[in-house]
C-alpha cells in the first residue's frame, strides 16, 4: 500500500492556498515531496477564476474590494468560483498520472472521477448519499443538486486536482461578486443556484467538522488504496509558496493576464 502525506484542514488566504498547491505540485514532480492530499479553507472569502478566464468578464472587482475578498487566478481550468470563508471546504490532491492509471483510470474523465470518488466514499462513511455527474466539469450531487465542482492541471506526468465541498450556500452574495452572463438578471441566477446547488449541512443534523475530515480521509484511503500519514508542508515548499504569492498570485500581471 502506497503511503501519502495528509495535510489537515487549515484556513489561509487565497494567494497562499493557490501558491501552496502549485509549490506542492512542483516538489512532487521533482520527487522532493510525497504524493499529497490537502484540505483547506479560505480566509478571507476569495473569488478564483480559471487559468484562461478574463477577470473583468467574471467578477465585480469593486464589490470584492469593498468586502475585503481576495481575487485570484488559478493554474487549473474551469470557471469563476466564490469560495465562502464560512461555507466551504476545499481539497487538493497531487500525484503522478501513472498512479491513477494503475487503478485503471486511464482517460482524463476517469482520472477526474476516481479522485472525486474519494469524496463520495468519504461522505458515504459520514452517512450521506452523494452521486457523481458532469456539469461542465466533473461534479458531485446530493439529491440531484451540485455541492462540489472540480478542476485540474497536468504537468510533466503529474496531476493537481482541487475542488469544492459546499457546506452551505448564499446565492445572493455569490452573484453580488460574480457577474451574470450577458442579458441574464441577477435574480434569475440566484433562483438557478438555489434550484441546482446545495450545501451538505442541509443533510446533517449535528455537523462535526473533525468527523467530516476524518471520513473524507478514510474515503480517499479506500478509493485510492493508500495510507495517509499526517504531515506538514516542507521548508522548501513554504519558501517556493512565498515566492509564488509575491511574484505570481498577488501580481496584477498574472491576475489581469487576458485584459
Amino acid at each position: 500500500m502506497s503511503v501519502w502525506r495528509f495535510l489537515s484542514l487549515e484556513a489561509r488566504d487565497g494567494f497562499w492556498n493557490m501558491a501552496l498547491d502549485e509549490a506542492i505540485l512542483k516538489m512532487v514532480i521533482e520527487k522532493k515531496s510525497p504524493n499529497t492530499l490537502r484540505f483547506y479553507k479560505w480566509k478571507p472569502s476569495t473569488i478564483s477564476i480559471g487559468r484562461n478566464q478574463s477577470l473583468i468578464n467574471e467578477i465585480d472587482i469593486k464589490f470584492a474590494q469593498n468586502n475585503g475578498f481576495n481575487v485570484i487566478r488559478r493554474i487549473t481550468g474551469g470557471g469563476a468560483v466564490f469560495h465562502d470563508e464560512f461555507r466551504e471546504i476545499t481539497y487538493s490532491i497531487v500525484c503522478p498520472i501513472k498512479f491513477l492509471e494503475k487503478l485503471r483510470a486511464v482517460k482524463v474523465l476517469e482520472q477526474f472521477e476516481i479522485i472525486t470518488q474519494g469524496i463520495i466514499c468519504g461522505l458515504m462513511i459520514f452517512g450521506l448519499k452523494p452521486e457523481k455527474d458532469v456539469i461542465h466539469c466533473p461534479a458531485i450531487l446530493l439529491d440531484g443538486k451540485k455541492f462540489s465542482g472540480n478542476a485540474q492541471v497536468r504537468r510533466k506526468g503529474h496531476i493537481l486536482q482541487h475542488g469544492t465541498i459546499l457546506l452551505d450556500i448564499d446565492p445572493e452574495l455569490m452573484y453580488s461578486v460574480l457577474k451574470t452572463p450577458d442579458n441574464v438578471e441577477k435574480s434569475r441566477m440566484v433562483r438557478s443556484v438555489r434550484a441546482k446547488c446545495i450545501g451538505i449541512k442541509n443533510y446533517i443534523k449535528n455537523y462535526d467538522e473533525n468527523k467530516l475530515i476524518f471520513s473524507l480521509k478514510r474515503g480517499f484511503e479506500k478509493t485510492l488504496r493508500i495510507e495517509l500519514i499526517n504531515g506538514s508542508f516542507s521548508a522548501e515548499e513554504k519558501e517556493l509558496a512565498d515566492i509564488l504569492v509575491k511574484e505570481k498570485y498577488s501580481n496584477l500581471k498574472w491576475l489581469q493576464k487576458y485584459e
